[in-house]
């Protein structure tokens, strides 16, 4: 089974005078198990998309298909899709609500009929994913670190065992230790079985550790495929707002001049060939 976008197109203030485009005949797919990587320029259009995935934006054109089932705009539906498809927004702040952590977390399973002791496994099992001690249970949300926050945030979705996790800019404000623990937590994640699906502008993270990764740009297809295709791909093209990782800059140079076979991101493998002796020295 698999989340399927085809031919999606959505405008804003459709009719009006300040409509405006934001996807454009969006298509893709994305498996149970692997890390997919919607990469793109703020206003490229990758939370409309993102929010089109859960169904809280329907398609005015298109569709997305969940297993099998298409959004539409029947609540019962919806309420199927969303127990799919987990949506963790880019700031925690946005969906916590509850006065204790263990009242955010049990929120969403409760909701899919889970009760008592089930309920409470649920929740302590979504802690120990996200690596947030039991001690937390009783605290405060809004009382906790910026990190602490999206552990929570995540943790409230994954109760739920979602199939499909979707996850805006989640290393938004955090630090370098931070967004490794949270790429590990990914990586996990995929492992399980899950679906993760990362809204990002950094393509140097997308790079290294997506299966495939999905480029945009004012709201339109740019480059589709594994991270080796997007590397060659961008190497000879101009994205607006994307930035080329340093690694993949100095390995396009290093093959137009014809001292290395492979463009690549990955350091190791740069050195790699060049500790091979595809790299001459002159």
């Amino acid at each position: 089974m698999s989340l399927a976008v085809k031919d999606l197109s959505f405008t804003y203030n459709r009719g009006l005078p300040v409509e405006a485009k934001a996807l454009q005949n969006i298509t893709f797919d994305a498996e149970k198990g692997e890390i997919l990587s919607i990469v793109g320029h703020t206003g490229s259009g990758k939370s409309t998309l993102a929010m089109h995935l859960n169904g809280l934006i329907t398609p005015q054109q298109g569709e997305v298909v969940i297993d099998g089932l298409r959004i539409e705009k029947d609540p019962q539906i919806l309420r199927k899709i969303r127990q799919f498809v987990g949506l963790v927004f880019q700031y925690p702040e946005q969906q916590i609500f509850a006065e204790t952590v263990n009242e955010e977390i049990s929120f969403g399973p409760y909701n899919w009929g889970l009760r008592g002791n089930a309920l409470q496994e649920r929740v302590l099992l979504a802690m120990d994913l996200i690596g947030l001690d039991h001690s937390f249970a009783s605290s405060n949300p809004f009382m906790l670190s910026g990190g602490e926050k999206r552990r929570v945030a995540i943790a409230s979705v994954l109760a739920s065992e979602p199939g499909y996790l979707v996850m805006d800019e989640p290393t938004a404000g955090l630090d370098f230790n931070g967004v490794c623990e949270l790429t590990s937590l990914l990586r996990s994640m995929s492992e399980n079985g899950i679906c993760v699906i990362h809204i990002t502008h950094d393509l140097e993270l997308a790079l290294s550790i997506s299966d495939r990764i999905l480029v945009i740009s004012e709201g339109t297809v740019t480059a589709y495929g594994t991270p080796a295709d997007i590397s060659e791909r961008l190497s000879n093209m101009s994205v607006k707002g994307l930035v080329l990782p340093d690694i993949l800059s100095l390995s396009y140079e290093l093959k137009k001049t014809g001292l290395i076979k492979n463009i690549t991101s990955d350091p190791y493998t740069l050195a790699e060939q060049i500790k091979s002796g595809q790299i001459k020295c002159h």
